[in-house]
Order: C-alpha cells, then sequence, then structure tokens
C-alpha cells in the first residue's frame, strides 16, 4: 500500500519533536496543535490509541477524521509547536520538507510546514468514495476490458487495504479461505487483486476485491452479469462496513463499563417478568415490522433493564464508572453512525461491535447494554407516526 501523505509528514515531523511520546499519542498531539474546536477537544481526546496508530503506521487514511476538523484549522497554533532556536534542527526540517514544500528556509520553515499540513488535511477530508445504488453493465460481447491480470504495482498498492478491508478471509459466497497463511514460520500471501467489472477502464478502488486465488481464477475466466453485480453488492458491504468500524473506532469507551459487562451473566431474572410486556420507547423506537431487533431489544429490556440500571448507579457512586460521559458517548457513536445512512440492524450490530471490541466482554453482554440504552433514548430517534 502507497504511503499516505500524513504518514509521510508525520514520520518527518517526529523525528525532531516526537521525543518520548509513543506514535499514537505522538499522532493524537499533531492534531491538537493544529485544531482549535471553540466546543473544545473532546473528539482527539476520545480518539482510540489503535486509530491513531494506525493513522501513524499507514494502516489506514485520516479521511473520516479529516472531515470532522478541516473546517476548524489554525496554521499559527502549529507554527508554535514547531517553533525552535536550534540550527540542527531548522536545517534537518528543512532538507526532509525540501520536496513538499518549495522554497522552505530557516526564515519561513515554520509556515511552511504548518501550512503542508493544513493542506494534506484539507486533502484528505475531500477523498470520496463514489458509490453507485446500480451499475450498468455493457454486454460482455461489446464491453472495453482490463488487463484480468492485476499488475505487481496496483496489488503492492491496494493489496494490504483490501485484505483489512474483508478482516482478512475471502469474500466470495460460500468461501471463507483465509487470505494469508503459515508458509515455513513466514506470513504469505494468498489472495489476487481483482477486478470487479471489467468494463470500467480505470483503477478505482470501489471496483477492487481482494479473492483467494481459486475464487479469483473462476471469477476472471467465466463471471456473468449477475456474478459482477452480486460482487458488486459484496465490495459495497464490505466498504460500508470498514467505514463504520473506522468511525466507531474513534469513540473512546469509559473504562468502568467492563465492570457492568462483568455483572450482566450474573444478574438474576426478576421475580414474576412479564416477557409479553411493552416497553413504551421500545415500540417509539423500533418498527414492528422489524421483528427480530424488536424482540431481542424487547426481551433485553424487559428482563435485565432495572438490573443494568442498578449496576450503573451503583459503579457511578463508586466512581469506577463515569455514567453520564459513557452516555455522551454512546449517543455520539449512534449519531455518527446513523449520519452513515445505516440502518437500524446495521447500527445496532455496529454498536455492539464497538462496545465488544472496546471491552472484549461477552456479546451478549454488550447487545444487553446497547438494548438498555435505546430505552434510554441514546440510541435511535422515535419513528415519526
Amino acid at each position: 500500500m502507497a504511503k499516505t501523505e500524513f504518514e509521510v509528514f508525520a514520520q518527518k515531523i517526529a523525528t525532531y519533536f516526537q521525543g518520548d511520546l509513543s506514535p499514537e499519542e505522538f499522532t493524537r498531539t499533531l492534531f491538537k496543535k493544529i485544531y482549535l474546536n471553540p466546543n473544545g477537544d473532546t473528539l482527539l481526546h476520545d480518539m482510540e490509541p489503535r486509530t491513531l496508530r494506525g493513522y501513524f503506521y499507514r494502516e489506514h487514511n485520516i479521511t473520516t477524521l479529516a472531515k470532522k476538523i478541516n473546517k476548524d484549522l489554525d496554521s499559527q497554533y502549529f507554527e508554535e509547536f514547531i517553533d525552535t532556536e536550534t540550527d540542527d534542527t531548522i536545517k534537518g526540517l528543512c532538507a526532509a520538507f525540501a520536496d513538499e514544500c518549495p522554497g522552505i528556509d530557516n526564515e519561513n520553515f515554520k509556515n511552511k510546514i504548518a501550512e503542508r499540513f493544513k493542506e494534506i488535511i484539507c486533502n484528505a477530508a475531500t477523498i470520496k468514495r463514489k458509490r453507485k445504488k446500480t451499475t450498468e453493465l455493457v454486454p460482455q460481447s461489446q464491453e472495453t476490458t482490463v488487463d484480468a491480470t492485476i499488475s505487481p504495482s496496483i496489488k503492492e498498492q491496494y493489496g494490504a487495504l483490501l485484505v483489512a478491508e474483508e478482516r482478512s478471509v475471502c469474500p466470495n459466497d460460500g468461501c471463507s479461505t483465509p487470505l494469508f497463511v503459515n508458509v515455513g514460520g513466514q506470513l504469505g500471501a494468498n489472495y489476487e487483486v481483482t477486478f470487479i467489472d471489467p468494463s470500467v477502464p480505470e483503477t478505482r478502488m470501489e471496483n477492487l476485491i481482494a479473492l483467494c486465488p481459486a475464487c479469483h481464477s473462476k471469477y476472471i475466466t467465466g463471471r456473468t452479469d449477475e456474478q459482477v453485480q452480486r460482487l458488486l453488492h459484496i465490495k459495497k458491504s464490505l466498504v460500508d462496513d470498514y467505514e463504520a468500524k473506522e468511525t466507531v473506532s474513534m469513540q473512546k469507551v469509559e473504562d468502568g463499563i467492563r465492570k457492568v459487562l462483568e455483572k450482566i451473566p450474573k444478574m438474576q431474572a426478576p421475580a414474576n417478568i412479564d416477557l409479553n410486556y411493552n416497553p413504551v420507547t421500545i415500540r417509539q423506537k423500533i418498527a414492528t415490522d422489524n421483528l427480530m431487533l424488536y424482540l431481542k431489544a424487547k426481551t433485553n429490556v424487559n428482563v435485565y433493564y432495572s438490573a443494568v440500571q442498578d449496576a450503573f448507579t451503583e459503579l457511578n457512586a463508586e466512581r469506577i464508572l463515569r455514567y453520564k460521559p459513557f452516555c455522551l458517548q454512546v449517543r455520539m457513536t449512534y449519531m455518527n453512525l446513523s449520519d452513515m445512512g445505516l440502518s437500524q440492524d446495521e447500527i445496532f450490530e455496529k454498536m455492539v461491535d464497538w462496545l465488544q471490541d472496546a471491552t472484549h466482554e461477552d456479546r451478549s453482554s454488550c447487545e444487553v447494554i446497547i438494548s438498555y440504552f435505546i430505552q434510554k433514548c441514546e440510541v435511535f430517534d422515535a419513528i415519526a407516526e
């Protein structure tokens, strides 16, 4: 995968200003020194270390974050961060950024570097993945096809990101072949980057997918219009899932929530529980024709709501968990996913993923917590009558 502009920039700056900071904390500092939000910097403060580390080491780009901060950038504030009177440092910075900042010298280096950082963020904020609701396919007899064999440079540029997008498993229907295998103690690639629609002439990320060698060979030698449409649908689902994961990973989870999750499997069912009771808020939030989600949330609320409420109250009083900040984290995560246009089922699953990934606790317990917050009005808005 090609280096991102931010990765190149950050590692140049790190040579002179990282000090004892970890890569993730140094990355957080870089953004804090150029982002001046009048409402505070909770966005950067709550970002998960793994997300920041991913920016520094090119595991993913900064597009999602850039879109959130690009309206509140202050390059002069960043100039103060890199201000130095050490001749060797100034000389080193000028040499390191000569290719990115034409005309840089020991008088203007602060301004040149700060403006370059601002430019990188603005560039990332404008990157969009084009999505097509439907794809009109040219009959195979008339189509202009691209070479079915992907060049090594394309595989090198896109392969790692595609495999990450697919969680290292072949996404083709009926296949779950690992895309990396152990070869004599070494990690070996077991995939081919594949053009989904051969009628698209240029190389675009949304038209590429990583398949295991067997699926790749079968697909390129006998693809039908129906198979192309199906793979495009799979690709869109992968992109949506990856972007949702990146969005929620930026929202930190209160440390004490793990204590609540640990309590749930041990909770006793209340006496005389009425599983037919229809909680008003659940009824207002989830359409009754969405039966599976409706029944899951309803059952979780009927069985666990009071006990979970007691656990939150107890741990908040003991200062093990900060309840109000966690409520805000839940609400912000919901709003970010809702802004992506996801369905209620997708939002519920992504929020459960978010909680489970952050705590490594049982998934069913995480579902109970998200159901609790549907009833508490932090997740989902009332359905218009």
